[in-house]
């Protein structure tokens, strides 16, 4: 077996088992292959050698996706070349086309990345495994890419040769395989693939480097690529570490069973672990754009260790960051319309102005009834003046004076949604139903929750 081939096939088993245990505690082998497949040297030797191996690998079906961006004249031409390929070896070809338009000021390679393997992973399946042809040669150039640009130990850990993502795998079988290595397979297997000429554009970081910088690198060490493989490799054991004790650090410091953070916990840490818990619980568990390196010591100054009366405030990017008695709320920020207002008869979900949902369900004994005789029940925000009466309670309350009770964070107070029957609050989303629209015992009643 060619070298290429024979280091796919150990990656591909090495990695399949790495990535889940069935009940049994057994390996998972992958339901289904999928190539991310371009047309270029790469991707089609990824692709050829993945053909080759085919009987050894335990029946798993094999397919390519193939992404047709449209911004190059001959993409048509490409996606066509890709699907005669996968006809001659009889490999499941599917074909996904963008029609992109990129925002002004944001970067077309990254845009068109981000597009890309969204659109892939939403054609993954369950116990899909998606193959990426990224080698070891791509490897040391991003490692290369994120120290230039000042990245710190997750940065520097570069690609992954595993991601798990849901009920799916992304994986890279050739960090371990060189450039030329792939070209030498690709000429004795007399591969026919698509030259992109976009790849010799110098005005991309990446080609520059690959084109101007590395060639004169590797006169000097010619061991460049697999050192730097090496570094990207000892990085990502540092960023599991530092994962391990974010996680450690969490638990001590999350605020009930929330996605919030105690800010008692988190002064009792070091400033080094309070930015590492930082990063776990911005990136890692609320999926927002972190921060740099200067917002973070921001955060910590100016939010973490304000006065005690203070309620602060940090925004970057579209997230807000606040701390209210002595809890860190993590959020994106947008404007509460205070006038919106939507008539609403139960029988479906409603979409709020901020995109969440609305549900409702049947409960008995509990819950809200509408009275028989009710002339239109409606959504809207607080706007002031509203009063409700709690369950237990003989007098209704000033909704504002509610929330101040209940602990509700002021900036979240005029986004609850608030029932009204002919302007008549009778619930407050999430809080309370209020009297005398109570569902009593043996009575059916409506649920109304939020669906995010």
């Amino acid at each position: 077996m060619h070298s290429v081939a024979a280091s796919i096939l150990s990656s591909l088993l090495s990695l399949a088992s790495l990535s889940r245990l069935s009940p049994g505690g057994q390996y998972a082998v992958p339901k289904r292959y999928v190539v991310a497949y371009s047309g270029g040297c790469d991707s089609h030797v990824l692709l050829h050698a993945l053909h080759e191996l085919s009987n050894q690998l335990l029946g798993t079906t094999i397919s390519a996706i193939h992404i047709n961006h449209g911004l190059h004249p001959d993409s048509d031409a490409w996606e066509q070349h890709c699907k005669t390929i996968c006809n001659e070896l009889t490999i499941d070809f599917i074909s996904i086309r963008l029609n992109l338009t990129v925002p002004k000021g944001e970067s077309l390679e990254a845009f068109a990345r981000t597009a890309r393997y969204q659109a892939i992973r939403e054609s993954l399946k369950d116990g899909d495994m998606l193959l990426l042809a990224q080698h070891q040669d791509d490897q040391a150039e991003t490692v290369l890419l994120q120290a230039l640009r000042g990245c710190g130990v997750k940065g520097l850990a570069a690609m992954p040769a595993l991601v798990d993502f849901g009920e799916s795998w992304q994986v890279r079988p050739m960090l371990s395989v060189t450039q030329t290595e792939i070209e030498d397979y690709a000429k004795q297997q007399k591969l026919n693939w698509i030259d992109d000429p976009s790849n010799l554009d110098e005005r991309f970081d990446r080609n520059f480097l690959r084109q101007q910088i590395i060639p004169t690198l590797k006169q000097r060490w010619p061991a460049m690529a697999e050192t730097l493989s090496r570094v990207a490799s000892h990085q990502a054991d540092a960023d599991h570490l530092l994962t391990e004790l974010a996680q450690s650090d969490w638990a001590l410091c999350r605020q009930n069973d929330g996605f919030q953070l105690n800010t008692d916990g988190m002064v009792s840490l070091s400033p080094l672990r309070q930015k590492n818990l930082l990063r776990f619980w911005i990136g890692a568990l609320c999926d927002f754009p972190m921060p740099d390196a200067s917002t973070c010591q921001l955060i910590l100054e100016q939010v973490i260790n304000a006065r005690p009366t203070a309620e602060p405030e940090l925004r970057w990017s579209d997230v807000v960051v606040r701390r209210y008695r002595g809890v860190l709320y993590l959020e994106k920020h947008y404007f509460t319309d205070n006038q919106w207002q939507q008539s609403w008869d139960l029988s479906s979900p409603l979409i709020l102005p901020d995109g969440e949902k609305l549900q409702v369900r049947s409960v008995e004994g509990q819950g809200l009834v509408l009275p028989e005789n009710q002339t239109r029940v409606s959504v809207r925000f607080r706007r002031g003046g509203e009063k409700c009466q709690l369950p237990g309670r003989c007098h209704r309350h000033e909704l504002k004076k509610l929330l101040q009770e209940w602990g509700v964070p002021p900036w979240q107070r005029d986004r609850i949604p608030l029932i009204c029957v002919d302007d008549q609050v009778v619930q407050v989303v999430g809080y309370s139903v209020c009297e005398p629209f109570i569902a009593s015992a043996g009575q059916m009643g409506h649920e109304i929750y939020i669906n995010q």
